[in-house]
């Protein structure tokens, strides 16, 4: 098999999982059995399994039931950041600041996901400026420092991007985040070969399950053609920035 070949194998499988943990879920998520499923969880399983459009729809149903919800609405931000209208993502996002009903939480998978839409835009710089806050309230949390070597990678800072994924532990037990960002790193200087590697390794170590969660956004931000028909940017709009009060 070619190696695009083995890349479009690789996003076939990585499509239903995502690398972002969706944050605040919250404990009614997992109904038991024989339980009616509200909307918010029909949202919620149909977008884990990349079910877009019907997740869209029960999330709408969802936002009727309960407005201002911030779960909800940052369920809502996620699935529109798959549908591409990233937009009407940013503006749902945007819509939550000032809500009280925000917790320490929901402000930290707020930030999240506004940093998963600016790295989805390629915003590089800007998604940097997100994930490095999340950084400082969990200096150890391996999926905002690969993410961070996803930015810097996709802004052209390879300096950057080593001295975080020099903070990766490669014998991690459950999390992957070494192996993606030495590939990353390796794609990004022309090493295709040892990024195939790479992400074979994760394969043998974790498996096809943990592998395939962590596919997608590693190969939306692999190759230098952009993804989604976008541009590269390094500099959103000035109202994109982020805040404190987020």
């Amino acid at each position: 098999m070619t190696r695009a070949g083995m890349k479009s194998g690789w996003l076939a499988l990585g499509a239903i999982c995502l690398l972002v943990p969706l944050g605040a879920v919250r404990a009614q998520d997992a109904p038991e059995a024989d339980t009616p499923i509200s909307p918010y969880q029909q949202a919620l399983l149909n977008y884990k399994n990349a079910n877009y459009d019907a997740a869209h729809l029960a999330i709408d149903e969802a936002e009727k039931a309960k407005p201002n919800d911030p779960p909800t609405e940052i369920l809502k931000a996620r699935i529109l950041i798959e549908q591409h209208q990233f937009d009407d993502a940013r503006h749902v996002l945007e819509s939550l600041d000032g809500n009280p009903a925000m917790t320490p939480a929901f402000e930290e998978a707020h930030k999240m996901v506004f940093g998963d839409l600016c790295l989805r835009q390629r915003h590089f710089d800007q998604a940097t400026k997100y994930y490095q806050m999340l950084l400082e309230d969990k200096p150890d949390d391996a999926d905002i420092i690969l993410k961070l070597v996803y930015s810097r990678v996709g802004a052209g800072d390879l300096v950057a991007a080593g001295k975080y994924a020099s903070q990766l532990k490669p014998l991690d037990p459950i999390n992957p985040a070494y192996y993606f960002a030495k590939a990353s790193l390796a794609e990004a200087t022309g090493k295709s070969s040892e990024a195939d590697e790479d992400i074979q390794t994760v394969r043998t170590i974790y498996g096809i399950t943990v592998t395939n969660r962590y596919l997608k956004t590693y190969l939306q931000l692999s190759t230098s053609k952009p993804k989604d028909g976008l541009a590269p940017s390094a500099s959103p709009p000035a109202t994109n920035a982020p805040s404190k009060a987020l």
